[in-house]
């Protein structure tokens, strides 16, 4: 009877140590704030929605449930102050806050955080390092210091690069974890071309397969490599300005440029009168841009146009990031953009400046 008590003992304490594991505990404070409410939130299609609430007695709150798998959790407090994003796994983990510098909030416990902390120290340096370059050239032709200006701009090219580099090791190095999943989807993918994001999504470990960040990424190499340089343009129709009709394969028989843009985007608006010069050269040879915008309102968007004189076709369906054709072509970051032959192959894509400007010489020699 002894052995047998003592074999129910240990079954019990095995299995009391491996639930531990396999929930998390949230404990966190709040110096300021006596009573209230705290919510925990999740994103759901980029937009944080509530899956729990606790109740704030004396200065702490307690969570406690168990994650399938880490993801991006967030606190708030109250109706309105946000105080945390983190990646939440099943482990101890404690939150300190202060009502008065809710910004400056710790979270300790959690391993998966603890990686992703690592990677969001270093690209605060690298960020930081960007902004006085990018001051630097700024002061620089604002005083008509080309020399300077042009040493800053080849220093921020320098660390752009350099920052890629960084995070594409950093992903290598924790396949295993959902955090560079995460990097991959929300940072990498709009730098790299199809092929590297499917060679480095291929090389996550196959326990954190059923994370949503990897399933998307997944999702996002499909899409790519329908727009792949050589592949048939996937053809659409979309509104003008005027509410008409324009369909993509209709302007088979000319260089096409797929645009995609938003008045609201700054870099968008920069590369335009790049955009322009070249239009006006080579538009009479049979070089045609078809603009999609991704503006939410007529208004922007037709102001944009007139503003920066863009005389080409241009179409939307004010959705935003939901625009139809950005979502057909994968598009996650603009501008970007698709050149097409005349039988609406693509043969370039995300061309900008004298890339774009050196692609076009070739294609229409004189």
């Amino acid at each position: 009877m002894r052995n047998v008590l003592a074999i129910l003992v240990f079954a019990l304490a095995a299995f009391s140590c491996q639930s531990a594991k396999d929930q998390f505990s949230i404990k966190g404070s709040i110096a300021g704030v006596e009573t209230g409410k705290v919510y925990l939130l999740k994103l759901v299609g980029e937009q944080p929605q509530s899956i729990d609430t606790a109740d704030i007695v004396d200065g702490k709150f307690t969570f406690k449930g168990k994650m399938e798998m880490p993801d991006i959790r967030i606190l708030r407090l109250d109706d309105q102050n946000y105080f945390a994003t983190f990646f939440l796994d099943n482990a101890n983990i404690t939150v300190t806050a202060n009502k008065d510098s809710l910004r400056t909030t710790k979270i300790i416990g959690s391993p998966t955080h603890d990686i992703f902390k690592i990677f969001i120290s270093e690209m605060e340096k690298l960020n930081k390092d960007g902004m006085a370059l990018q001051e630097k050239y700024q002061n620089a032709m604002s005083m008509n210091n080309t020399d300077v200006a042009q040493k800053a701009e080849i220093d921020l090219k320098a660390m752009i690069e350099n920052n890629k580099v960084y995070t594409k090791n950093f992903v290598k190095e924790h396949s295993n974890s959902v955090v560079s999943a995460y990097i991959t989807l929300y940072q990498l993918s709009s730098q790299i071309d199809g092929a590297e994001l499917d060679s480095i999504t291929s090389k996550f470990a196959p326990e954190i397969s059923g994370s949503e960040y990897v399933v998307k990424l997944k999702e996002l190499v499909q899409e790519q490599k329908k727009t792949a340089i050589g592949a048939q343009a996937p053809d659409f129709t979309m509104n003008d300005t005027e509410g008409k009709p324009v369909q993509l394969s209709s302007l088979k028989g000319k260089i096409v440029l797929v645009d995609f843009w938003a008045s609201w985007c700054g870099p968008c608006r920069q590369e335009n009168p790049n955009v322009v010069k070249l239009y006006q050269q080579y538009h009479d040879k049979g070089f045609e841009i078809l603009g999609v915008s991704l503006d939410r309102t007529k208004e922007d968007w037709l102001k944009g146009i007139k503003d920066d004189n863009l005389t080409w076709i241009h179409v939307s369906d004010l959705q935003y990031w939901q625009n139809a054709a950005a979502r057909l072509y994968g598009v996650n970051a603009i501008p970007q953009s698709f050149l097409l032959d005349k039988d609406g192959k693509i043969i370039g894509k995300g061309l900008r400046g004298e890339q774009l400007a050196q692609k076009m010489a070739e294609l229409f020699p004189n």
